[in-house]
């Protein structure tokens, strides 16, 4: 076990991101919020507005706010050249936890000579994608794709994989299987939860960034076959990204109802969830590899009991269980998925039978508490060998 810290708390860990913190990443407060046993602080490239920082008030070391900070990030990055002293937050820890893997690989200098063990957790694309290194652009980014993910699978480090799918992914990049563990973030169930709500007919929720992989393309041409059949339909989108306006201009000119929005809080999400008839996921595999790693959104939906229609996609499938929660498609199946949709907007006792299933499904396999207790147990395990390999 590890040893006794502030707060009454076993140990100390130090999250690493480049922002902090989006409103896309909202999972990474929620499940600092969600520690028991370890005390989180975060270091960050840079801080931004979000909702996503309302979740919980941390510790955040804001590396642009230091002029030594951002000298030792500049050689950290550019040279993978280590002063540790820059960064105070990095001694005071027992634990560096990165998320993202190209982050990983850019603090991986950092914790080596540190004496710190470092877990990276890969979160989809970074584990995904197989295309030309360089089109994702950005210099670490590039070197991570390049040559950066196969030296992090060869260098014996701890990873986490937030689906069975990632890790597969991972294990087919070299990563060894004792050094990936399959982790599901969870979902807080004492703020997702069933409550009596009045639903509002023909509402369909979706929840993604406009990026062309999320699939708002295959969901407008789904729903606009269900208006077509006369049968109500209201779709809200939240979100943001590249190509939004160019979705948005297609959903209006064919759907009879849209509405987009962002920036929203959790319990405002949770609300919105709880007043859909259906949560819509239309996330498809590209030819780069790109593809959804889990669908935590996904689980949110089917915490407040609202069903759930999406492809077979990536992780997606972990994340409901087809014809008890929701349904799922095979990609790209637009005829399929508005079938679907049709069929639960007009079948009463399907509908409630998924809603009831949901709730209870959640809480069974990925309540946030019991999720982030094993996420702890994990630490313990990697605190405990780290020191056991370290020379005395």
């Amino acid at each position: 076990m590890v040893r006794s810290g502030r707060s009454g708390r076993s140990a100390r860990v130090l999250y690493y991101l480049e922002r902090y913190l989006p409103a896309s990443q909202a999972f990474v407060a929620q499940q600092s919020k969600a520690l028991s046993r370890y005390e989180p602080a975060f270091l960050a490239g840079k801080t931004v507005a979000s909702p996503s920082r309302e979740i919980f008030e941390a510790e955040v070391h804001a590396i642009n706010a230091s002029m030594k900070m951002r000298s030792a990030e500049l050689a950290l990055k550019l040279f993978r050249f280590p002063l540790v002293g820059a960064f105070p937050s990095i001694p005071q820890s027992d634990l560096l936890h990165a998320h993202f893997g190209k982050n990983g690989y850019v603090l991986w200098p950092l914790a080596d000579a540190a004496q710190k063990p470092l877990i990276t957790t890969f979160h989809g694309f970074d584990a995904t994608y197989n295309g030309d290194p360089k089109t994702p652009g950005g210099f670490n980014q590039v070197r991570f794709f390049s040559k950066g993910r196969s030296q992090m699978a060869k260098g014996n480090l701890w990873n986490v994989a937030v689906s069975d799918f990632v890790r597969d992914r991972m294990l087919s990049l070299g990563f060894p299987p004792e050094r990936v563990f399959r982790h599901y973030v969870g979902v807080d169930t004492s703020l997702f939860s069933m409550r009596p709500r009045r639903r509002r007919k023909g509402l369909v929720v979706s929840i993604a960034r406009f990026v062309e992989y999320k699939g708002h393309r295959f969901m407008i041409d789904a729903l606009s076959r269900v208006a077509a059949q006369g049968i109500p339909v209201e779709f809200v989108m939240i979100g943001d990204g590249p190509i939004r306006k160019e979705i948005e201009m297609l959903a209006r000119k064919t759907l009879p109802k849209v509405t987009i929005l962002e920036k929203l809080t959790q319990p405002e999400i949770r609300d919105l969830l709880a007043e859909a008839e259906i949560y819509l996921h239309g996330s498809v595999t590209l030819d780069n590899g790109h593809a959804e790693a889990f669908g935590l959104a996904n689980l949110e939906a089917e915490a407040v009991g609202t069903p759930v229609v999406a492809f077979q996609s990536g992780g997606v499938g972990e994340a409901v269980e087809d014809g008890k929660t929701g349904m799922l498609l095979s990609e790209r199946d637009v005829v399929g998925m508005a079938n679907a949709i049709g069929a639960l907007l007009t079948d009463s006792n399907q509908w409630t039978s998924f809603s009831r299933r949901g709730p209870e499904m959640v809480r069974e396999h990925f309540d946030i508490t019991s999720q982030t207790s094993k996420l702890e147990d994990y630490y313990d395990e990697v605190i405990s060998e780290h020191r056991n390999k370290r020379p005395v």
